[in-house]
């Protein structure tokens, strides 16, 4: 019996070589399918300064610089901090800068920047709504408002000022105290000249600007540029103030169809910047403009909590993003956007309370109180931990189908090089198959086919790096 034998020839596939990414960041404006390989649908606690995943934002102890020594800043008593406020007072040639804290146990808490001491308590004065930095009868201090009233803080020791209305916001212009009360949201009272126990109404004292409720009610006046800036619920008015009461004049500049967030308010330099219901803004004092178009649709509807800052060239935002959460409440994430190259760095599953930017001789940074992972009292920084419990960091790719959807596509190999202890999770049409990284070159074989696949980075590691990241994929044609 004679068997014939057919020979056939496999094709031969075209082998191409794809650089995975070179991690620019966040971006949801677009679907995932159309998003070039460069940007992430998916990123967070992981940093993108040059091209290469870094270790993302942490919190780790604070220290502040006394006699040649550093010395840990330490909160006192047990009450989670709620509202920073910062002020200097001067004594001759010297200097002492100091911070003062709000907590929930309702107590005030001061710290001087160049003692060894921790968080001091200074009294119970009701809820601390707002304050501001104050020269009262040639002392300087800080005024600050309460449910129980107006006070002066000089140190440890606070005075009330007589005015028992609780004011929700206040600055200083022109010599004088503009302040929105709880009582009348609808009108912006300024006090008399260099005294802010005296808001009597006339010609020669106090007054008001009464506005109409088209942009809602008053929530932040801001002191800035040498104007005076009404913030409303839904838009921002100028107001040209002068000693003279009858010089004001009122121009309404923006109108907002999301609610304005009033503790996102921040003069971050030559700019205000805010948070919107319907995005991030940046005000120059004449206009408005959006940024972090790139993840404005990651912003939740509600923003309980929100809260800002800035130090040294960045916006720091606490904030609700939608995105898978271990945290049930508000804030979940804190961003960092630098206002000079516009890039943005995402830190999630973290609850910030609030924070201040310090920069003196003794400490310079962020200081935040977290409330998750840890209550802890710290500096921002880019530790990949909050007091030593370590974030879970992540990168997922775009979904891609290499522009082919024809033919057979098998993915080869990945090449990972990475510093630190990571995985690469590879899911090819909804199937996801998980491999470990180590530090130096991983050579992942993979060898099966698909018809679209992405590609998830994760870390559960304090200091991880990945600098190079490409796939092989073989083509097979119709």
């Amino acid at each position: 019996m004679i068997r014939n034998y057919l020979n056939s020839t496999l094709p031969r596939p075209t082998r191409r070589r794809f650089k995975l990414s070179t991690f620019q960041g966040v971006d949801v404006r677009v679907a995932e399918e159309q998003l070039p390989f460069a940007y992430a649908p998916k990123s967070y606690n992981f940093a993108f300064d040059k091209g290469v995943l870094e270790t993302g934002t942490g919190i780790s102890a604070a220290y502040m610089k006394v006699g040649g020594s550093n010395w840990e800043i330490r909160k006192a008593g047990n009450g989670k901090f709620l509202r920073f406020f910062a002020y200097t007072m001067h004594n001759g040639q010297y200097k002492t800068d100091r911070l003062v804290a709000y907590a929930d146990d309702g107590k005030l808490y001061d710290l001087r920047f160049n003692a060894y001491v921790p968080f001091s308590p200074v009294g119970s004065y009701g809820e601390v709504l707002c304050a501001v930095p104050y020269t009262y009868d040639e002392n300087e201090g800080l005024l600050f408002s309460s449910t129980q009233g107006l006070y002066f803080l000089e140190g440890l020791s606070a005075d009330a000022l007589g005015m028992t209305d609780p004011i929700e916001s206040m600055c200083v212009h022109s010599d004088r105290v503009f302040a929105c009360f709880r009582s009348d949201p609808f009108k912006l009272r300024f006090s008399d000249d260099f005294d802010p126990s005296n808001w009597n109404v006339s010609l020669r004292e106090g007054g008001y600007i009464s506005f109409s409720g088209e942009m809602g009610q008053l929530i932040k006046v801001v002191s800035f540029g040498g104007y005076l800036f009404a913030f409303f619920e839904h838009g921002i008015a100028r107001i040209t103030a002068y000693n003279d009461q009858t010089q004001f004049i009122v121009k309404k500049l923006y109108l907002s169809v999301g609610m304005i967030q009033k503790d996102t308010i921040t003069v971050c330099g030559d700019r205000i910047m805010f948070s919107a219901a319907d995005g991030v803004y940046v005000f120059d004092g004449l206009s408005v403009s959006k940024v972090l178009k790139e993840i404005e649709s990651l912003f939740s509807a509600e923003q309980p909590g929100a809260n800002g800052a800035f130090h040294n060239g960045k916006y720091y935002l606490a904030c609700s993003l939608d995105m898978d959460s271990e945290i049930a409440s508000a804030p979940n994430s804190l961003l960092i956007y630098d206002v000079w190259n516009g890039k943005t760095e995402i830190a999630h599953d973290l609850t910030i309370s609030c924070m201040i930017g310090v920069n003196n001789e003794s400490f310079s940074g962020v200081m935040a109180e977290a409330n998750y992972p840890v209550n802890f009292l710290g500096l921002v920084d880019r530790s990949g931990s909050v007091n030593s419990t370590v974030t879970y960091k992540l990168w997922r790719s775009p979904v891609t189908s290499f522009g082919s959807n024809r033919g057979k596509k098998i993915l080869r190999e990945i090449r990972v090089r990475a510093e630190g202890s990571a995985s690469v999770t590879v899911e090819l049409d909804g199937t996801a198959y998980v491999f470990p990284l180590h530090t130096g070159l991983n050579k992942v074989r993979v060898m099966r086919a698909f018809d679209k696949l992405s590609v998830t980075i994760a870390s559960e590691s304090a200091d991880v790096r990945v600098t190079e990241a490409d796939m092989v994929v073989d083509f097979f044609g119709d």
